[in-house]
């Protein structure tokens, strides 16, 4: 048992108590978080909800292969998703892409949305996807380039001298066209890798339903796929924060507080010595504000639930616009010719200055991240995706189909 007369000692064994636990948390909550030391990459990139999720959409082909295509309404769909789609190395995520969209939408949500392929080949045939029956009855819309036969040689001497950062914008801009084109008041954009939670469309359809006009004037998209390290702390380094001017900032009002008490109480005296004062002002306040940083921002303070301005984000995996912002998007990209989307866009973004919106939690992960080799491949990675809970996702899908739809509309 410690002394009542060594209060600091007490501190010191109450100080590394506090940092051991924290660390051991750490190990064990925030091995995800890229922005975080307590990340690790041999357990960070397990699956856990895509693994549920794939095992869900497994039998989606193989249902499909019995029924008929779509029997849509006269109703405009409020939402068209648009999947531009070229073959991959190796595996095809386009179809599990298809099926992640599709699977366990309700009758009405599924009239609701207008679904676009885009088989991005000049010779679709190229694709192994294209041939899928199940696929085209279960989209509304499959189909290769609709150009004109200048286009369509440009198209080839870019596929000739694989020039993809060029093709891929052509790409976008003609998988926006096709969504334009159907009146749906709002375009989403996937890439042919995203995996779909369970209730994605109507957790899309509540957030886009929030803005008002006013907003949506003055927003370009809203992501519903981002990953960690584009929301984390300015830098990594220890003192890249501002951790040392923020220690000093928080000891002196510490210290200023504990000798004050100490002159006033007797009690606090007893408790408080010299001693005390340097672990707490020298040694724990600094400790915790560095751990609080290098922990990783995206631990320590998780976005809220629902929409929320972000200027900064990662990647065009899944980007929703308000279909008033279309031809502006087109005539930009028309314009930069090649680059990469993401970043085109932003650059839109400030140059209009338009609002960029992110929806949380995420209901889009990857199902591609995994068959990389490439470090900052698999970096593109959703720590909330994979931590997604099956059983409150149906949950949730479930109440906001009772808000978004009449009672008489039926799942399927």
């Amino acid at each position: 048992m410690l002394s009542s007369s060594r209060p600091w000692l007490r501190s010191i064994v109450l100080f590394v108590t506090l940092v051991a636990s924290f660390c051991v948390y750490g190990h064990y909550n925030f091995y995800r978080d890229p922005g975080s030391i307590f990340f690790d990459e041999h357990r960070a990139f397990q699956r856990q909800y895509s693994t549920y999720r794939q095992a869900e959409i497994a039998g989606f082909s193989d249902v499909r292969q019995d029924t008929h295509a779509i029997s849509r309404t006269k109703k405009t769909a409020s939402i068209c998703a648009s999947f531009p789609s070229v073959k991959r190395q190796g595996s095809q995520y386009l179809p599990i892409a298809v099926a992640g969209a599709l699977q366990g939408l309700s009758d009405c949500e599924r009239q609701d949305l207008f679904l676009n392929i885009l088989i991005a080949h000049t010779n679709t045939t190229e694709h192994p996807s294209s041939s899928l029956k199940w696929l085209a009855d279960s989209v509304d819309s499959l189909h290769g380039y609709e150009v004109s036969n200048q286009q369509l040689e440009h198209l080839q001497e870019l596929e000739l001298n694989k020039d993809f950062l060029t093709k891929a914008v052509f790409d976008y801009i003609h998988a926006l066209s096709d969504c334009y084109e159907t009146q749906a008041d709002w375009i989403v954009i996937f890439e042919d890798d995203i995996l779909l939670a369970d209730g994605w469309f109507a957790k899309t359809k509540q957030a886009v339903l929030s803005f008002s006009e006013e907003a949506k004037d003055d927003m370009l998209f809203m992501r519903l796929f981002n990953q960690e390290r584009s929301t984390g702390w300015g830098s990594r380094e220890v003192g890249g924060n501002h951790e040392f001017s923020i220690s000093i900032s928080i000891s002196l009002v510490v210290f200023a507080i504990l000798t004050f008490l100490c002159k006033r109480s007797r009690i606090v005296r007893k408790l408080v010595d010299d001693g005390t004062v340097f672990v707490v002002c020298i040694l724990a306040i600094p400790t915790f504000v560095v751990l609080f940083f290098q922990a990783g921002k995206a631990s320590m303070l998780p976005p809220h639930p629902g929409v929320r301005k972000e200027r900064f984000g990662c990647c065009a995996q899944g980007l929703v616009f308000p279909r008033a912002k279309a031809p502006r998007v087109v005539e930009y990209l028309n314009a930069k010719q090649s680059g990469q989307i993401d970043l085109m866009l932003d650059d839109l973004a400030r140059e209009d200055k338009l609002d960029r919106y992110a929806l949380y939690p995420l209901r889009a992960g990857q199902s591609s991240v995994r068959g990389t080799t490439v470090h900052e491949a698999q970096a593109v990675w959703s720590m909330t995706f994979e931590d997604l809970d099956p059983k409150a996702l149906r949950m949730s899908h479930a109440r906001m189909l009772k808000d978004l739809y009449p009672s008489e509309c039926a799942n399927g």
